[in-house]
Formats: C-alpha cells, structure tokens, sequence
C-alpha cells in the first residue's frame, strides 16, 4: 500500500463532503449511517420559511442542555408526532444522550437500545439502527460487548444486491416523481437522468459496508482483539480511505506491533484531519518520541511540513496590477468561517490566494471564526458578536466593504470557483474613492498593544458611523476537522465598549486609542473557551483538542476601519503590521518606522 497518498486522498474527500454553507442550525454530523437530519442545510433555510410543527418541536428538544430535560422533551415529541420521519433520530439522540451524560446507568441504556432496535420497521431500518447503537455505545467507551452484537448484526445485514436493488428502486421513484412534475429525474445518478452504473452502486455499497467494517473493527480493537481488528479495519480503509478514525486505530495497532514508519504515516494523516480521536494523538506523540529520544519537539514542525507539502494551495495567481483607476482605498474584506466546516475549505483558500495577489495596501481579509457548525477554538465574543451584527446564519459568509458576496461554500476544489465571485467586487472597490482619510499609529511593547487612529475627511454624513479597531494573529496553526491547518488573519479582539468600536460624528475629525494588555486578552479568550467547552455545543458535550488562547507577540497585525453601522458599508481601511524586528518600535500604517 502507497500509505504516502493517503492523507491527500483523505484531505480531497474531507474537503469536498459538503458544498453548501453550513448553517447556525445544522447540527454536528450525527453516528455512522443517519442518513438524514431535520435541520436546514443552507444557510438561513430556517428562515426562509416557517418549519413544520414537528420538525421544529425536534429541534427545540434537541437545544435542550440539560440531560433530563432533553430526553424528557424527545420522549414528547415522539408522543406528539407519532409518524413523524424523525423518530428514529429521536431515538438515537436520547441512546447518545443516555451513553454519554449517564453511562452509569447501564440497564437503562441497554434495555432503550434493546427497544429502539426492536422497534424497526424492516431488515434495512433495522441494520442501520444496529450500526449506529454500535457506533453510540463505542464513541462513549459503554457496553462494548454489547457494541460487538450490534455491529456485527448490522454488517450482516448489508447484502450487495439488496443494496443495489434499493438504490435503482429509489431512483426510478424519483425519476417517477420528476417526470410528473414536468422535471428530470436522476439525483444520485450521473446528472443526465440516467440511472447510476453498477460499477458506480458496488462502489456505493462497498463504501457503505466500510463504515461497519469500520465500526467493528474499532470496537474488536477495544476489545484486545487486535489480529480480527486488523483484518476488519484494513478491508474497511481499502474501500474508503477518508476515514480518519480508521486511519488513527491501523496506526495505533502498527505502533503496538512496533512498525514506526507505518504508524506514524497512518496517525500523521489522522491528526492532520482534525478527527483523530484523543488516543491516535496521543499514539502519535509516543510513535514520535521514540524516534527523537522522548521528545515531541519538532513535530508540530513535522506535520507543518507534511501539510505544505501534500496541500499546497489549489490557486495561484499572478501579483496584481494596479490600474490607472486605482484610488487610495483600501479594500477590506470580512471572511465569517468555521475550522469544523468543510464548505469554508475553498473560501479559506481563495482569501488566502487573494492575499498573495493582493498586497496589503490593496486588499485588507480579516477571519472571524465561529461555532459552526462545530466548537473552533479560534473563537470569541467579539466574532460572535460581529456574527450576529451581520445577520449571519451560515458559514462560510464573506463582506467586501460591507457588501455581502452572494455565494455559498465550497471543497478544496472549488477554490478557484470562490475566487471567481470575490475579485469582481474587490477590483470594484480598488476603483473606488476612499470615503475618509486614516492614520494609524501602532506599537507593540512587551505584554501592550497600543493603536491610535485620526479619522479626518470624512464624506458621509451617516450619524450612525464607526471607527472599528481589530488584532489580529497573522496565521494561526490548528489543524481542524475540515483538514485546513494554517488559518490566516484571524480576528482575537476588538476594540471599544464590548468590542464595538467608537462613534464618529459626521463632518469631524477624531482620533480614537485602543490599548490591550495581551495577557488579558489571552486570559479572556481562555475563559470563554473554557466555558464554552463546559455549556456544550448545541446541549452536546465535547473537549477541544487544542485551545488557541495563547497570542504570539511576534505575529500580530491591525486592522481600522470606519464602517457606517446601520447599512454596514465600510469607507476606508487601514492595516498594520506589528511585527518589526526587535526592538519593538511604532510603525504607522505605511508600514514605515515614525
């Protein structure tokens, strides 16, 4: 086995899992197999019309925190809605609560999974249910004999030519259903209202049946079953290698079995996912350690490498040519994005082309991380906040001065489609005059940050306008579960009351300071994620793998911004780069020393 192109095939698949923003409601992605969700899958479908009573009474239950009170409400709703399409999911949410707020209670969790899969209408409901009360009962540690009988039920259930047989089934109903409302058919099969191939329903099926070779052969492992694992789990990645949980458990059997070179490819492209889970990592660091006489140093170094050169950005453009239209503005563009969002994949990458075209007298991004739609450590309340000025619902959402793009995600190889509808309004707004005129003072000295900015010839006569004052980390390395590991220009604090900025009165001039001691503001960012680490995410408990709360002095920039509150759009920009060589000295926002 070529082990060398099994992080790029794994990265490619992670990235291109979803096309579509992802929404504040969509939920993180539910056990092995369930197949659907009642949650919109764009950004703002919830809005966008009113959600049926039992669709939105499933989502209110599930918003739930508390444990008690969350089975409780999913008990009534199954009551109220008794044939309701979510059923299942209900069922399958209170088992994943029961196993993971009050895995004590063992009899209680055995007899509701004995009763959920008892409950199934036929052989297919009932092997798909068999491999998510495995998948449940496994990710929680819980009755894994228990987990064993539902795993290998549920992959004897699968049986190719049913497989086969249902997948044509379910395309003729929906060609059927197409055909009578005057549309093509063919979702699912090749875009032309054409059936899928048998060579393309066997690829399906044996894809499907690697998810509960998967299963369990990640719970034989558990077990100490490690020869039956093996054989299981090696057949599994074979037919679908972007699996990063298999890939961490063939690495930590090849570390047991004292093959380095093996385990440390396999746990190099679990970790490098951001799905590994927490025993993979910790393989990983021992695998490492045993070749660099028991240090880790020098591995963040080895996966940054590993990165850079398996995935280098898709677009590369030429340096950008300032015309004879070109003004004084520079041009700011706000990226809202998720490190647990596999459609911010190809907008992350485009902004991060654009800045190597643009420099940063031309083009300003800034990159708010948000909760969605899983917990990002590179997260605050002040791009919450922005979030919620904005009117996001989804990720990823990209403002060029203020003025929303109208685009939605994309996977890695979609970068170049991203790019394409961002430079449009860039190059407009590089033709376009400034609207006020900024001068930025900034410093940098041991643990303080201290910015000044004079706002004068102001042309708007808003009342509603406002100096806007960010820090910045210049690149942040987190590898997250959506396979980007450097993210760029990443917003940690804001300035003015509760982040949100300084009034300026139309028609005069003002000069406005901002100063942050950084050990507060790392002292902050560490209190939110632990609490938010402690709430849950979305009523679902969780431990980040790494919290990004420490800054780095030596990699820190600033953004200012006058931006008119009420319709957003921004006037003028002004970046500055506090990372001069030491020692520290002011740098105005010409980058040039004062």
């Amino acid at each position: 086995m070529k082990l060398r192109m099994v992080l790029s095939t794994l990265l490619f698949a992670l990235a291109i899992s979803a096309a579509n923003a992802q929404s504040t409601e969509q939920a993180a992605p539910p056990p092995a197999e369930q197949a659907k969700t009642d949650t919109p899958a764009a950004a703002g479908a919830s809005s966008a019309r009113e959600l049926p009573p039992d669709t939105k009474a499933f989502q209110d239950a599930n918003r739930i925190t508390d444990p008690a009170e969350k089975i409780e409400a999913l008990e009534k709703f199954k009551k109220d809605f008794p044939d309701s399409t979510s059923l299942t999911n209900a069922n399958v949410n209170i088992l994943s609560t029961l196993a993971s707020k009050m895995s004590s209670q063992t009899a209680r969790i055995r007899d509701f999974a004995k009763a959920t899969y008892q409950g199934a209408k036929d052989k297919k409901e009932k092997g798909s249910l068999a491999g998510q009360i495995a998948d449940t009962l496994l990710t929680n540690n819980l009755l894994l004999k228990d987990a064993e009988k539902y795993a290998k039920t549920s992959l004897a259930a699968l049986n190719q030519a049913d497989f086969i047989a249902d997948q044509k089934a379910q395309f003729a109903k929906r060609a059927a259903g197409a055909a009578g409302r005057g549309g093509r058919g063919g979702r699912g099969g090749r875009g032309n209202g054409q059936p899928p191939s048998d060579e393309e329903l066997v690829k399906r099926f044996n894809q499907s049946r690697a998810l509960r070779l998967s299963t369990l052969g990640r719970v034989e492992f558990k077990l100490g079953k490690t020869a039956a694992a093996q054989k299981l789990l090696d057949e599994s990645y074979a037919a679908n290698s972007s699996q990063p949980v298999v890939a961490g458990a063939l690495g930590e059997i090849a570390a047991k079995q004292g093959d380095t070179a093996k385990a440390l490819d396999y746990l190099i492209t679990a970790r490098l996912s951001g799905q590994a889970p927490a025993s993979a990592n910790e393989a990983l660091v021992s695998v490492y350690g045993k070749t660099h006489n028991g240090s880790s140093a020098g591995l963040d170094g080895l996966l940054d490498a590993e990165y850079h050169r398996r995935f280098p950005n898709p677009l590369r453009l030429d340096a950008y040519q300032p015309t004879a239209k070109r003004t004084e503005r520079l041009v700011l563009a706000e990226v809202f994005t998720g490190s647990g969002c596999g459609p911010c994949v190809g907008a992350d990458l485009a902004f991060e082309a654009a800045m190597e075209s643009y420099s940063r007298k031309d083009l300003a991004v800034v990159m708010y991380h948000v909760h969605v739609p899983r917990p990002d450590p590179m997260t605050n309340l002040d791009t919450q906040a922005r979030f919620k000025y904005y009117g996001v619902t989804g990720v990823p959402t990209y403002a060029i001065d203020g003025a929303t793009v109208k685009f939605n995600g994309a996977g890695r190889e979609g970068t170049e489609g991203v790019f394409e509808h961002i430079q449009p309004p860039i190059e407009k707004e590089l033709v376009t005059p400034a609207e006020e005129k900024i001068d930025v003072n900034a410093s940098a000295s041991g643990n303080s940050v201290k910015v000044t900015a004079a706002v004068a010839g102001v042309t708007s006569e808003s009342k509603d306008l406002k100096i806007h004052i960010l820090l910045l980390e210049k690149e942040l390395t987190y590898s997250g579960e959506n396979g980007i590991r450097f993210h760029p220009m990443v917003v940690r604090a804001m300035g003015g009351k509760d982040g949100d900025g300084f009034g300026l009165e139309p028609g005069v001039a003002a000069s406005v300071e901002q100063v942050w001691d950084l050990d507060q503001v790392s002292a902050g960012l560490k209190t939110q994620l632990d609490d938010y680490e402690a709430k849950g995410h979305r009523g679902s408990s969780f431990k980040f793998i790494e919290k990004k709360d420490r800054i780095d002095r030596g990699n820190l920039a600033v953004v200012v911004f006058v931006q008119d509150a009420k319709n957003k759009h921004t006037l003028q920009a002004a970046f500055v780069d506090l990372n001069p060589p030491a020692p520290r000295i002011p740098t105005s926002n010409a980058n040039e020393p004062k």
